[in-house]
């Protein structure tokens, strides 16, 4: 075995500058999101894979903390079985030289497996894969995404959508009135208020919007922003995005139920809106975040759907589960 493993809580100086150079960086990735895990009581821990020359090959940021399970249940989980941790990642691990990626993996895999780790975490679809290395010991399921390739000509996206349940509906929203602006921080609290509303819960139950700030905040400088969609100036829609290293990442989708009464469409603009700001912008790609090939209810066939219908390029990946 050539690879060595580097384990630390803190990254060294050149890790963002790695995630840079190579492409493949993701704000899941990055040093700034650490402090956002200990907000949360969660412990960020940098691994970095180094080969028999001292050469940096590979590297991740994970994050371990304790389930957290309220009531009776929670007591006879702790009595009978003890406190396990649970490990998460996103995006990664982030392979800089592909010759050591099945090394890197099995590496990792056997650091996961030492540690005891209930696991959960996603890979990076730009970075080459090394998962059949630890199939054996995780449990691994194939995922796909859709990247829209955002240098290409405003006009040649536009035609790359499907007509009828795509260009259509952008343009109904449009004449319905439905109006796309950039969020700020003010306009956050009705991104976060909408949501709430959206999963019929209070701030108590569901989204806080203070620790929803200090994430924008702790990410904005990488690159974070969002639109919301408004009729009549009522806020109808929104949707978040990441945006480091060239590569636009979507989450957190909240709809209205006038929206959806109305047909007013509002998350088809939005995407629209994202896709014509990432082009302008010089963005790489516009990464759909992914959805289950092998869909297991009517709701994953209609997601599949839904994302294939913006004319991205298919690309493979896996989540890890153990």
């Amino acid at each position: 075995m050539t690879i060595s493993i580097n384990v630390s809580e803190e990254p060294d100086n050149r890790w963002n500058e790695r995630l840079v150079t190579t492409g493949f960086g993701t704000i899941y990735q990055s040093k700034e999101i650490a402090q956002h895990f200990r907000n949360n009581k969660q412990n960020p821990i940098f691994l970095q894979f180094i080969d028999n020359k001292g050469n940096i090959v590979g590297q991740i940021l994970i994050r371990d903390h304790f389930r957290i399970i309220s009531g009776a249940k929670g007591k006879f989980i702790k009595k009978f079985f003890g406190k396990k941790k649970i490990c998460e990642w996103a995006y990664g691990p982030i392979v800089f030289n592909e010759y050591f990626k099945n090394e890197i993996y099995e590496q990792f895999g056997n650091f996961l497996l030492k540690k005891k780790y209930t696991v959960s975490g996603v890979e990076n679809p730009l970075s080459p894969s090394g998962v059949t290395s630890i199939k054996n010991n995780f449990n691994i399921t194939p995922w796909k995404t859709f990247l829209i390739d955002l240098t290409q000509h405003r006009d040649i996206l536009y035609q790359n959508i499907s007509k009828h349940n795509g260009r259509k509906n952008i343009e109904r929203s449009e004449k319905r009135g439905v109006i796309i602006e950039e969020i700020n921080e003010h306009s956050l609290e009705e991104y976060c208020t909408l949501g709430n509303q959206s999963m019929g819960k209070s701030n108590n139950g569901g989204i806080s919007y203070e620790n929803l700030l200090n994430y924008w905040k702790i990410n904005k400088s990488l690159g974070y922003s969002g639109f919301l969609a408004r009729k009549d100036g009522e806020c109808i829609g929104g949707l978040l995005f990441s945006f480091f290293c060239g590569h636009i990442i979507e989450g957190g989708v909240v709809r209205s139920k006038l929206d959806l009464d109305e047909h007013l469409y509002s998350q088809d603009l939005i995407k629209w809106k994202i896709i014509t700001w990432g082009n302008e912008n010089k963005m790489k790609f516009y990464n759909l975040a992914g959805f289950n090939p092998n869909p297991q209810s009517k709701k994953e066939e209609g997601i599949q759907i839904y994302k294939k219908k913006w004319g991205g390029l298919e690309v493979d990946y896996s989540l890890i589960r153990k």
